[in-house]
């Protein structure tokens, strides 16, 4: 499989049964998966995806929501962070109140 321009190389997990689309979200997705199955967290839910404007059509797709002692968490994994993301995260807050909890190894790109 080729990888993609940041080179992540979208990834299946036999223990989510599901594709990331890379290693690196692979394996925070496993480890959530057994947090999840261990009781630290619930409502464990991949991909979520928030309508920032509905004209034009912009969306944010988050890729872990799960409650963590009563707070709902919105997670992101991220090699590389970019100018996009970067203002659709400011727009999120913005609109919904929503912080995005930030892993992996982030570099800023423009």
């Amino acid at each position: 499989m080729m990888p993609n321009k940041y080179r992540a190389i979208r990834t299946w997990s036999n223990l989510c049964q599901r594709w990331f689309a890379s290693k690196m979200e692979a394996e925070r997705g496993e480890e959530l998966f057994m947090l999840e199955k261990a009781g630290e967290i619930d409502s464990l839910n991949y991909q979520v995806p928030l309508v920032l404007s509905m004209t034009p059509k912009v969306v944010i797709s988050i890729d872990f929501v799960y409650r963590e002692n009563g707070e709902w968490i919105h997670e992101d994994t991220k090699g590389v962070l970019t100018r996009d993301f970067r203002t659709k995260m400011a727009w999120l807050k913005e609109k919904y109140g929503i912080e995005v909890k930030l892993t992996g190894s982030t570099r800023r790109v423009r």
